[in-house]
């Protein structure tokens, strides 16, 4: 444990450091998102982009004094932001820069004092000599240009949307940046478990700065070094079994030739009906025998592994007396053949027996379960980087256990596709053969013919 660690990484915290350093940069950003548009709103200020909040209205009180002491209004300025209308003792209009609703709401403060709280413009009466003039101003920052005031949301407004825009980008880009650091940590994780998905135990567990996270990652490593040991273990022993299974069927051969060999030589002396019967089921039941133990040796060479003879050969020679061979088995059940050839390679690196044997596991598959008159249909196609040989019937094809299951060592299914003869062997047999090429073994339904359609791909 300690030389793994060791390996690690040198700088770790816990995952409760992690989510602490989150809230407070999170606690952290989020004060930067109120801080800065108030900053960029005092430069703003400063340079005389916008007003103060308050600046309205103390231009209205210092415009107010003017107004009460200036005979003439047409020498007084009125500041930007402030409208006004001017009233004779009757409350009758003289003139207003004010439009319809503000001026109802500017005369109901002059008549009777009441100010809408809801508004933020605020009103201020003046009285002259021979008028009543009433100002309105706004509370709140102005912009110190027109146009904005005209265009752009008020001061106040844009420092609401900027905290608003600020907090949710804060918020978006420091949960974001904290996954993706917790998900950098686990990937020695996903790593490892995809490795151990893959039945590949031969690799090195990664690290993480994350002290729980490398406690799982120290837990998984042993669990890997555990699981590794007893498979090897297991795999031994199952390689040791396979051996001796086969040396066990080769050992059987030799009793069993000597009791068909005298089997056969009392068959020739003299026998009665009763003894010729014994003598018949002497020959058959080790004529079964046989067809058992060659069973047994080809389980075992087809777990283990086949010893390649790897070999360059004619392909279209090669295909030609194939042609031959599944001819006369089609003539003898009456079942016809049709073959298809395109862009044959030339030269073709292969083991040519354990090739043939794989190519006739499927043509004998098909003729079993093809119906007499029909035909079955073998096309040999190539082109880089596959040779591919599909073999289609007309019977009744694969079912759905069949496609799922048919290359399964032992499958017997009662629809399978496999020769009861091979005790479910022929299809897996094949699939070992055409995987030690390199190859690949598919099966499928043929939507012409309806039968099964059996697809051997060898690289090339």
């Amino acid at each position: 444990m300690g030389d793994w660690v060791q390996m690690g990484m040198k700088k770790q915290s816990s995952l409760k450091t992690a989510f602490w350093n989150f809230l407070f940069m999170l606690l952290g950003g989020l004060l930067g998102t109120v801080a800065v548009p108030f900053l960029l709103m005092n430069i703003s200020t400063a340079l005389g982009v916008t007003t103060y909040g308050d600046y309205s209205e103390i231009r209205s009180n210092e415009l107010a004094s003017v107004l009460a002491a200036t005979p003439d209004l047409s020498e007084v300025e009125i500041p930007m932001g402030i409208e006004y209308v001017m009233l004779d003792k009757n409350y009758q209009v003289i003139e207003t820069t004010l439009d319809e609703g503000e001026l109802e709401h500017a005369m109901r403060y002059a008549t009777t004092g009441v100010i809408d709280q809801n508004l933020k413009k605020r009103y201020l009466l003046v009285t002259r000599e021979n008028e009543y003039v009433v100002l309105q101003y706004y509370i709140g920052a102005q912009y110190t240009n027109e146009w904005m005031n005209m265009h752009l949301p008020s001061p106040d407004i844009l420092l609401i949307i900027l905290i608003a825009a600020g907090g949710i980008f804060v918020c978006l880009f420091l949960t974001t940046r904290f996954t993706k650091k917790l998900r950098l940590q686990l990937e020695p994780l996903y790593e490892a478990t995809s490795e151990v998905a893959k039945q590949n135990l031969d690799f090195e567990v990664g690290h993480s700065n994350i002290k729980e996270f490398e406690d799982v990652l120290l837990s998984f490593s042993h669990m890997k070094e555990s699981l590794k040991a007893s498979l090897e273990q297991q795999w031994e022993a199952e390689h040791m079994q396979k051996e001796q299974i086969a040396a066990l069927a080769h050992d059987l051969k030799t009793p069993l030739t000597v009791i068909q060999g005298n089997a056969d030589l009392i068959s020739e002396t003299e026998l009665d009906e009763e003894q010729r019967l014994y003598a018949e089921y002497i020959s058959s039941s080790s004529e079964q025998m046989q067809l058992y133990i060659r069973t047994l040796i080809d389980i075992s060479r087809a777990a283990t592994g086949y010893q390649l003879h790897m070999q360059d050969i004619d392909v279209l020679a090669y295909v030609e007396q194939l042609r031959g061979q599944i001819d006369a088995l089609c003539q003898t059940k009456k079942i016809g053949l049709q073959m298809e050839l395109e862009h044959l390679p030339d030269v073709l690196s292969v083991d040519k027996l354990l090739l043939e044997r794989a190519i006739m596991n499927v043509i004998n598959n098909a003729l079993d379960y093809s119906p007499q008159d029909s035909s079955i249909h073998i096309s040999i196609i190539g082109g880089k980087p596959h040779l591919k040989i599909t073999v289609t019937d007309a019977g009744p094809g694969f079912s759905q256990e069949d496609l799922l299951h048919a290359k399964e060592q032992f499958y017997m299914a009662d629809h399978s596709r496999s020769s009861n003869l091979h005790f479910g062997m022929g299809l897996f047999i094949t699939k070992s053969i055409v995987q030690q090429h390199g190859g690949q073994l598919d099966l499928s339904n043929s939507e012409k013919t309806g039968g099964a359609q059996v697809t051997i791909s060898i690289p090339y």
